[in-house]
């Protein structure tokens, strides 16, 4: 059972006659006794109401702080993440840029091979046209020299 100070004030004693206390002491102990034990009442529900108050900032805090490492997490995560996709983006583009670079370096070799190919028909042309005028200056030599005769082909010399 609790005692309130109300309680500890209105506590009645049985007063013997011979060895009894005194009344007005008692009273007067019972009143510093019953004002003490309200102190430390009143300042056990103090006590109590900041404590509550503690528990609750301290909850706040700790749900801050659990909500502060989620996200902290996330972040690192969702940073990585970056990072991996530009490196991937990178990767990419250096693979676009070998393929765009062998892709114009087979269309060079190709063009190289086609103007070698003409440089050549062109030399072959070149001597056909060279062995059709000695030819054809042959023929007119022959042509010259039966119509002419000898003289035709001294006169040259």
């Amino acid at each position: 059972m609790r005692i309130s100070p109300l309680d500890i004030r209105q506590q009645q004693f049985t007063v013997r006659m011979f060895r009894g206390f005194d009344t007005h002491e008692v009273d007067a102990f019972l009143d510093d006794v019953a004002e003490d034990y309200e102190t430390v009442l009143k300042e056990n529900a103090l006590l109590k109401e900041q404590l509550a108050t503690l528990e609750e900032r301290s909850r706040g805090l700790s749900e801050r702080e659990r909500a502060l490492q989620d996200t902290l997490v996330t972040t690192q995560r969702l940073g990585d993440e970056m990072k991996a996709a530009a490196r991937r983006e990178a990767e990419l583009h250096m693979r676009e840029a070998e393929l765009r670079g062998e892709k114009l370096l087979e269309e060079v070799r190709s063009e190289e091979a086609k103007i070698k190919s003409e440089i050549q028909a062109l030399r072959r042309l070149r001597r056909q046209l060279i062995e059709d005028l000695r030819a054809t200056l042959e023929s007119y030599h022959r042509t010259m020299t039966a119509e002419f005769g000898e003289s035709a082909g001294d006169a040259k010399l």
